[in-house]
C-alpha cells in the first residue's frame, strides 16, 4: 500500500468541512443536533446545510427532521457506509504516510 490508496477515499471527503462533519458524527453516540454542529464546527447556517444536503446525497449521514413544542428540530446521524467511508479514509491516510517514512 501507499499514495495510491489515497485515491480509493470517497470523493465527498476530500473537502476539510465535510471530513470535519464526518468525524464529529462519527464519533458521535447519539445524532447531533443542527445547531450543536454549528458551534462545534463554528460554520454558517447556509454552510452547513449545504454540505449535509451533499453528505445527504451520498449516503453518509442521515437527517431526521421533527417538531419539538412547535419548533423544527434537526439531527444528523453517520450511516454504516458513513461509517465505513471515514474508517477507509483513515486506513488509506496512515498507509500513505508509513510508506512515505
Amino acid at each position: 500500500m501507499g499514495s495510491s490508496e489515497l485515491l480509493k477515499i470517497h470523493p465527498t471527503l476530500f473537502d476539510r468541512v465535510r471530513l470535519a462533519i464526518m468525524a464529529h458524527l462519527s464519533l458521535a453516540k447519539r445524532p447531533v443536533d443542527f445547531k450543536s454542529l454549528l458551534a462545534e464546527l463554528e460554520l454558517t447556517r447556509g454552510n452547513l446545510s449545504t454540505h449535509m444536503k451533499k453528505l445527504e446525497e451520498d449516503g453518509l449521514v442521515q437527517i431526521d427532521k421533527t417538531f419539538v413544542e412547535r419548533k423544527s428540530r434537526t439531527t444528523y446521524c453517520c450511516t454504516s457506509k458513513g461509517r465505513k467511508e471515514i474508517r477507509n479514509y483513515l486506513v488509506a491516510v496512515e498507509s500513505a504516510l508509513k510508506s512515505s517514512l
